[in-house]
């Protein structure tokens, strides 16, 4: 049978005991402070993630599933470490009352756990917005993949118009489109339709020829940009795309040009595309087709093409097509290169 400690053992054990609980106490005390700083480090840093990934929705998602979560596991967190405390606090008053600091406060903004009760309320918000955007994230996502891939093309040139403007515009229209700089060169005015005009770059060399042109872009931020680089009266500046085209006016033209357009549209919607090309061409008309050769690319909505295809398409509707050769990618992508379709009536 152990011996029983003497008074002087059990006073040194209940101080060492004392002390052990009270630097644990100060520890849990530190821990819990500095809880906000990490929901603020971890919140802040996930959402500035979402902001710098655009084009990657389920990326962006996950980020704001994180902060949400991490921020509710920081509230049950910091509910457990106020219980313990809170024993700690009991155990103290209990061994030591005369040494014991009570600070009860009243109900509302001095109570005891109005800091706990603060700081979860901050974390339940922080985890709120994350939720809410992330909810949102997804229903774009989902909206945007429930549209045509025209649209999809559309929000990509929205977001990317002045990035994009400055390759494009570093492209001479002459080095891009020779055969069609050279047909029309020396030639009296002709009516030119621009479909998918992008930054204004062709629409802006065909006026500089003397021709009347109407440029036509889907994307709003696109085609702004394009009326602020190219200011000129011989240019109509048109928010529409295809298949329709619903808002042209002045048909039939003498040149259709489609530059790097053709790709954006499902294939499930060129036949009548091509029918409202075909109407909006002169009987003595061309149409001027550029084609993308190479891979796909689901965030732009880019759509695999052939030349096959336009011919079988430009037949239906009584017109023939002229392959005039094909060239590589001007912007350095090695896995592309265009071919040039002229499709006119015999």
């Amino acid at each position: 049978m152990a011996n029983p400690l003497s008074d002087e053992q059990a006073k040194a054990m209940q101080i060492a005991a004392y002390n052990q609980n009270w630097e644990t106490f100060r520890s849990l005390n530190s821990l819990m402070w500095q809880i906000p700083l990490i929901a603020m480090t971890l919140t802040g840093g996930l959402w500035f993630g979402v902001s710098t990934v655009k084009d990657m929705p389920y990326f962006a998602a996950g980020l704001l599933l994180l902060a949400g979560c991490g921020n509710v596991g920081l509230m049950l967190t910091l509910r457990r470490l106020r219980y313990i405390m809170a024993q700690y606090l009991d155990w103290s008053k209990t061994t030591y009352r005369d040494g014991h600091v009570s600070a009860p406060g009243g109900p509302w903004f001095t109570g005891n756990e109005t800091v706990r009760f603060i700081f979860q309320v901050l974390l339940a918000m922080a985890a709120i917005i994350s939720f809410v955007l992330l909810a949102m994230t997804m229903y774009a996502n989902n909206t945007s993949q429930a549209g045509s891939d025209g649209n999809k093309a559309i929000a990509y040139y929205d977001r990317h118009a002045v990035e994009l403007a400055d390759s494009y515009e570093g492209i001479s229209f002459d080095n891009t489109h020779p055969a069609l700089a050279k047909m029309l060169s020396g030639n009296p005015p002709l009516r030119v339709l621009d479909v998918g005009a992008g930054t204004g770059r062709d629409a802006a060399a065909i006026a500089q020829l003397g021709h009347q042109v109407v440029a036509v872009d889907p994307s709003a931020k696109m085609l702004k940009l394009a009326q602020s680089l190219h200011r000129n009266p011989q240019i109509a500046w048109v928010d529409d795309g295809l298949p329709s085209l619903g808002k042209v006016r002045g048909a039939p033209f003498d040149v259709v040009l489609l530059s790097a357009v053709w790709m954006h549209i499902p294939p499930a919607e060129r036949a009548a595309a091509f029918r409202r090309l075909a109407a909006l061409t002169a009987p003595a008309g061309s149409l001027y087709i550029s084609l993308r050769m190479g891979p796909g690319d689901a965030a732009r909505g880019i759509w695999p093409v052939n030349a096959e295809e336009v011919g079988r398409l430009a037949t239906a509707q009584g017109f023939k097509v002229t392959n005039l050769g094909a060239q590589p990618d001007l912007l350095g992508r090695a896995e592309v290169s265009w071919q040039t379709l002229l499709v006119h009536r015999p």
